[in-house]
């Protein structure tokens, strides 16, 4: 079962968060995953990059506290490296994959930080937890939606105790402060371990995967969805990389 897909801008509204649940919302009943240890697992690796010219990222006027945050503060849409054009927070994972390498269960770190929330894309798998922490010295509100449904809204006080809950079922999960709403990120939760988030680098990398073709999701919230297919050999290192044209 896959993950969902959401437009981290503005998940309640809107043609591309229709089209993306329509397509990526998971099945009503899925197979459970299940850790095996995988003889001559495979890698995939590569790098996602855009295509020509970033748009500029939206600029929003701060209204609650410009004393800290600045008069106005801009999204995180398009993080594109200018040394190699490479597309940090593009999401990538496997499809139709129900077996394979073991995971620990992790803690993910969601932290109020500068105004943003950082990362500002993550991915986990159904099992683990996730943490929500203040760094900054004034009062945030994360409010958490999980396909829509309201699964967490707390104030985030300065100095306040972390927020630690656990990740109980896969899907997409959109964040955004309530009192600071150019303050958005994404939560991707998934029922296998098969996956990763691009670095500031474009670059991903996903490994112990057993051998097999597999159909490949490659999302990021400025671009519609790419799929592809691929080969893992065993033992093998096969190579996805892509130009994304941005909007």
């Amino acid at each position: 079962m896959k993950g969902s897909i959401v437009n981290v801008k503005d998940f309640t509204s809107g043609i591309a968060f229709v089209l993306f649940t329509l397509l990526c919302t998971p099945a009503a009943v899925a197979q459970a995953y299940e850790g095996i240890v995988v003889a001559k697992g495979g890698e995939l690796a590569g790098n996602i990059k855009a295509k020509g010219a970033a748009p500029e990222n939206e600029v929003h006027k701060v209204i609650h506290n410009p004393e800290y945050c600045g008069d106005s503060i801009s999204e995180e849409t398009y993080l594109v490296n200018p040394e190699n054009n490479g597309l940090q927070n593009t999401v990538v994972s496997l499809e139709g994959i129900t077996k394979g390498k073991k995971h620990d269960p992790a803690t993910l770190v969601l932290e109020n930080l500068k105004c943003r929330f950082v990362p500002h894309v993550l991915a986990g798998m159904a099992g683990d937890s996730y943490e929500i922490r203040n760094g900054d010295p004034i009062l945030h509100n994360t409010h958490l939606r999980l396909e829509g449904t309201t699964i967490l809204n707390v104030a985030m006080p300065e100095n306040g105790k972390n927020i630690k809950k656990p990740l109980t079922q896969s899907g997409t999960i959109g964040i955004k402060c309530d009192a600071h709403p150019f303050m958005t990120g994404a939560l991707w939760v998934f029922d296998h371990p098969y996956f990763a988030v691009t670095d500031k680098n474009g670059e991903f990398k996903i490994s112990d995967i057993p051998p097999g073709t597999y159909k490949v999701t490659i999302w990021h919230e400025g671009v519609p969805i790419k799929e592809k297919e691929v080969t893992i050999a065993p033992g093998g290192k096969t190579n996805l990389s892509a130009d994304l044209s941005l909007k």
